[in-house]
C-alpha cells in the first residue's frame, strides 16, 4: 500500500466518502452507533485552478457497536454523493444520499451533508437525516451525526476510510 496525498481528486473522494458513509445506519430508535467502512469511487473535474468537483459513490458495510443480532449490523450501504473542494481557499462541502439495507432486506434512506470543513482535512463532521422505508425501520425518522475519516488515498484515484456514527 502506498499513501498518496498529492492528488486533489483523491482528497475530494476521501472527504466525500467520509461524509456520505457516516449518514447511513440507524436502528428503529434512530440512534445506532458504530462504524461504516467504505471505498469511494468517482470522478473529479477541476472547475477552476485548485477547485475540484467530485461525483461518485461510497459503498461498504456498517458495523453496529453492539454486534451480531442488533439492528443494522453488517448492513450494506451505498451512497451516491458529491464533493466540492476549493483547495485555494481550503474549504469543502459534500452531500448525497445513503441507501442502507440490512441482512433481513429492511431498508433506510438517509440524506447527508457536511460543509465548511477544511479541504485538506482528513476528519469531516456532518449530519444525516434518515427515514425508514421498509420492515422494522418503516416509519422511523431520525437526525444523526457522523465523523468521516479518510484512511488512504490510492494511486488509482479511489479512497478508503470509515465513518463513525453517533459517537463523537
Amino acid at each position: 500500500m502506498r499513501r498518496s496525498t498529492r492528488h486533489p481528486v483523491s482528497k475530494a473522494v476521501v472527504a466525500a466518502v467520509l461524509a456520505a458513509c457516516t449518514g447511513a445506519a440507524v436502528a428503529a430508535d434512530g440512534k445506532t452507533t458504530g462504524e461504516f467502512g467504505w471505498l469511494g469511487v468517482g470522478k473529479a473535474v477541476e472547475v477552476e485552478k485548485g477547485h475540484y468537483y467530485w461525483v461518485g459513490e461510497f459503498s461498504g458495510t456498517f458495523f453496529n457497536d453492539k454486534g451480531l443480532g442488533n439492528p443494522m449490523h453488517h448492513a450494506g450501504v451505498k451512497c451516491p454523493a458529491w464533493f466540492d473542494a476549493d483547495y485555494s481557499r481550503n474549504v469543502a462541502s459534500a452531500g448525497g444520499y445513503c441507501m442502507i439495507t440490512d441482512v433481513d432486506g429492511d431498508s433506510i434512506l438517509c440524506n447527508w451533508r457536511n460543509g465548511g470543513t477544511p479541504a485538506n482535512g482528513s476528519r469531516n463532521p456532518g449530519t444525516f437525516d434518515c427515514r425508514g422505508l421498509s420492515g422494522k425501520f418503516a416509519g422511523m425518522n431520525a437526525r444523526n451525526t457522523f465523523i468521516g475519516v479518510v484512511q488512504l488515498n490510492w494511486a488509482d484515484g479511489t479512497t478508503s476510510g470509515y465513518a463513525i456514527w453517533n459517537r463523537q
